[in-house]
């Protein structure tokens, strides 16, 4: 059964016309609703609103929004398998070699990485330069939906490269106590 991805029916109308091809993938992976239990819903609007100004920076900026997943752990070897993908498998997004499917817990050690770069998407030379990527104003805004992620549960981030070669979905998330997972979504797109 394919993990639920929730979204507000007016973000997923905004999506969808600016990113058809890569929600009409995201699809062949999710089952995609246009609502979710109100108070995880409100959790991830919470996050998304520290955002409202904030941009992903990518070929194409996109904001970021609030969504709710539910199904298995994204840490855990069922959610790869719910998404019919293995740990190993790769896609090519415009040229470039990814794994398909990425998922990062937030934190220091092996197999973690900071917050902040799984929100961004930056690699740990790029977040060394961080003012070369983005705003103090950015900064603080992103710092500000972290600490609410942080506040929810332990963060993770998701990162599926979708069917369109262009495309990538990034979810970063806070795994409340119930298991849901609550927090924002937004599209980097490399061309």
């Amino acid at each position: 059964m394919k993990p639920t991805l929730s979204l507000t029916p007016d973000h997923r109308k905004e999506l969808n016309e600016y990113f058809e091809d890569t929600i009409a993938s995201l699809e062949k992976y999710f089952a995609i609703e246009d609502s979710a239990a109100g108070d995880d819903l409100k959790q991830a609007q919470a996050v998304a609103d520290t955002l409202t100004d904030t941009v992903h920076s990518s070929d194409t900026d996109c904001s970021y929004y609030p969504c709710v997943l539910t199904g298995p752990n994204p840490l855990d070897d069922s959610f790869f398998a719910a998404l019919g993908i293995t740990r190993a498998q790769r896609a090519s997004v415009s040229g470039w070699d990814n794994p398909k499917l990425e998922v990062v817990a937030a934190g220091k050690g092996d197999n973690h990485r900071p917050a902040l770069a799984l929100i961004t998407r930056l690699n740990d030379d790029e977040l060394e330069e961080i003012s070369e990527y983005l705003g103090d104003e950015e900064q603080k805004a992103l710092n500000a939906a972290i600490t609410k992620l942080e506040t929810i549960g332990p963060v993770v981030g998701v990162q599926l490269c979708t069917d369109d070669g262009a495309s990538k979905v990034v979810l970063t998330l806070a795994r409340r106590p119930s298991g849901t997972h609550v927090g924002v979504l937004t599209i980097r797109i490399e061309t």
